[in-house]
């Protein structure tokens, strides 16, 4: 018999944060050459991969817009840049109209001071072009978000079993695509009682979900003031995902349905 608890990760199955470390590199290299033979060859952790390649190809080509930045914050590196300049002529200036031979200790006192200044007001246009690169992600997201070509939620699709959880929440509430999507790559189902992946599987029997179906990540949300189990399932399209949310009580023979959406980027159109 083979002991096998010197190896590194346990699997098949393989966690989704596990597959998706190990897909962007972040996995130290020995035990990355150990885990790609087993992860390959488990079918649920290859959907999982392939998912991952899809939704990274996808974000690659999506359009982002060339937006301008606001004129305050313009005109806030347009200070900062002259600050640089005006500081460098200011030292340079001193040095050469001072008539005295300075000591080597007041020479390299001065440079350390000329050099602490520097720093500060690059590190003050680098914090300005953050927040202009931050401002224009944003702006770009909302805007693609608005306009129905980034996230496209479907209308909701339940089960037949519309039973109330357990704080009277009836399925078919809304909850935002950008909340649902944030468990993407996560490990974080949390139920009543005794959580693990048998768990969370029969809770997805029992709401109808095959058993081959990916889980590509879960997590937990507050949804009308209550603690609420989401999971994102893969639906064989890339950066597409069914978006089940459920109580905490969810399991066999109770399915706990909140709502179910269809969320993610909207396939292109041929």
């Amino acid at each position: 018999m083979t002991d096998d608890s010197s190896a590194p990760h346990p699997g098949p199955p393989f966690p989704v944060d596990l597959v998706a470390d190990l897909h962007a590199g972040a996995l130290p290299e020995d035990e990355a050459a150990a885990l790609w033979p087993r992860v390959r060859a488990d079918p649920a952790a290859r959907r999982v991969l392939d998912a991952l390649d899809a939704t990274r190809a996808d974000l690659a080509s999506a359009p982002v817009a060339d937006e301008p930045p606001p004129a305050a914050v313009r005109a806030a590196i347009e200070a900062t840049l002259a600050s640089l300049e005006g500081g460098s002529t200011a030292t340079e200036g001193d040095a050469a109209t001072d008539g005295e031979v300075e000591s080597l200790a007041d020479a390299r006192a001065r440079l350390r001071d000329a050099g602490r200044r520097r720093g500060l007001l690059i590190a003050l246009a680098a914090a300005a072009v953050i927040s202009v690169v931050t401002l224009v992600v944003a702006i770009s997201t909302a805007s693609m978000s608005s306009q129905g070509t980034v996230t496209n939620a479907e209308p909701s699709v339940t089960s037949p079993q519309l039973a109330p959880t357990s704080s009277g929440d009836t399925a078919g509430t809304a909850t935002s695509p950008v909340a649902l999507l944030s468990v993407l790559g996560r490990s974080g189902a949390s139920f009543d009682g005794p959580t693990d992946a048998a768990r969370l599987r029969r809770c997805l029997s029992a709401n109808g979900v095959a058993p081959s179906t990916p889980v590509l990540g879960s997590g937990t949300l507050t949804v009308d003031g209550g603690r609420r189990t989401v999971v994102l399932l893969g639906t064989g399209q890339a950066g597409r995902f069914d978006a089940l949310v459920v109580g905490t009580d969810c399991d066999t023979g109770r399915p706990a349905l909140i709502s179910r959406q269809r969320i993610g980027g909207t396939p292109p159109t041929r």
